[in-house]
């Protein structure tokens, strides 16, 4: 019996602002990088990704936003997008968004979960070319239950 691939997941800028953005109260998506930090998970990204962390960090400055983008930015497996994942992803994006469309490439080429509770995803998720969570459906996946 093979072991199961370690799950690869994105995250995408929602997940982060709305970790770092009420601090210093513990949020859930807080709570859920911290825990995928720490699990047998890999997290995958791009430069335009790492450029959104690195930005938000510095428009939400904390302590907590400085350290939680450097953890991630620490362990980040960084994609050179191949241009064909970037054109089959393309047209449910409607031309716009190209970091969005960028982000949706990054999954399919390495087969990752987007965590985004951003709406310019739904289309190309609807669509089953990608699997996308929101954090609230990550945080019931991933977190261990409250007592």
């Amino acid at each position: 019996m093979e072991a199961s691939p370690t799950p690869a997941i994105l995250l995408d800028r929602t997940v982060f602002v709305s970790a770092v953005q009420s601090v210093p109260r513990i949020t859930d998506s807080l709570r859920l990088i911290v825990h995928l930090l720490a699990a047998d998970v890999r997290l995958v990204g791009n430069e335009l990704l790492a450029e959104e962390y690195l930005r938000y960090a510095q428009l939400l400055p904390s302590p907590t936003a400085t350290a939680l983008a450097a953890s991630i930015l620490g362990t980040l497996e960084m994609i050179r997008v191949e241009e064909r994942f970037v054109l089959a992803c393309t047209p449910y994006f409607g031309g716009k968004k190209r970091k969005d469309c960028v982000h949706a490439a990054t999954c399919l080429q390495r087969g990752a979960t987007l965590v985004s509770n951003d709406h310019d995803f739904d289309a190309i998720d609807r669509a089953g070319v990608i699997r996308r969570m929101t954090i609230g459906e990550a945080v019931r996946h991933w977190l261990p239950r409250k007592r």
